[in-house]
């Protein structure tokens, strides 16, 4: 498949799992807002799932296999030091994909809480591709997340790329790389355009703040490759 028909095909998904998941978010009152500005970054807890009998197949139990360590993985990312990020991820204790339409059945995924410090924010769902193979991992991955105009255009686009890092083909001038971030450019204007006309009034009470929502579709092997780094590195330290 050349490069011109994945972008399209990439595109069009994303644009579909934004129009059908588009919902708005709860209120986020004072006390929340400050432990989002003014707290320090979560210990997750995760709530590892069991894999699903109904999915019992060697690609599905591969992925399940292969993105145990993934919130691990990735929050290793987020708290490098020269990283220095507040988000996190933690597990979710279901398979069942809501990111997705379910008219044709139930979706397998993984499916992460996304916290920036002490406030959830959103979800991330991962699932695999057909034929899913650690030797070519290719996954579906969506993700919402609210009250984005809380937080700078800067810490929202980084982590966002250091999601699409994970699941897409990070170099530079790869396809992947370059629709990943012209889909997270395009749900930040998104996020601009419908809460451009906000009223006047400052209070935190009623307001919608923004939610991002975008998708990526593409390789997680440099996912795959960090996750034998994270091993290796926690064996050091006697982790």
């Amino acid at each position: 498949m050349n490069s011109d028909w994945l972008w399209i095909i990439v595109v069009i998904n994303t644009i579909a799992i934004i129009a059908l998941w588009r919902r708005k978010p709860d209120r986020l009152n004072k006390k929340a807002a400050k432990l989002l500005w003014r707290s320090d970054p979560i210990t997750p807890k995760h709530e590892p799932p069991d894999f699903p009998t109904s999915f019992d197949n060697d690609y599905d139990r591969r992925f399940f296999a292969d993105f145990k360590d993934f919130a691990d993985v990735v929050n290793w990312w987020l708290a490098d030091e020269y990283v220095g990020s507040r988000w996190r991820l933690q597990d979710l204790p279901d398979t069942d994909r809501r990111m997705v339409d379910h008219r044709a059945g139930p979706v397998f995924g993984r499916r992460f809480a996304i916290f920036y410090n002490q406030t959830r924010l959103g979800e991330l769902e991962i699932s695999p591709a057909h034929r899913y193979s650690t030797e070519a991992p290719q996954v579906y991955t969506s993700m919402e997340i609210d009250w984005v105009r809380m937080l700078s255009f800067s810490i929202i686009r980084d982590f966002l790329a250091a999601i699409a890092m994970h699941v897409t083909d990070p170099r530079p001038n790869s396809t992947e790389a370059i629709a990943a971030r012209q889909h997270i450019l395009s749900a930040l204007i998104e996020v601009l355009w419908n809460n451009y006309r906000l009223s006047e009034n400052k209070d935190l009470d009623g307001q919608d703040w923004g939610e991002v929502a975008l998708n990526f579709q593409g390789s997680a092997e440099w996912y795959i490759d960090r996750k034998n780094a994270w091993w290796q590195n926690r064996g050091a330290i006697g982790g």
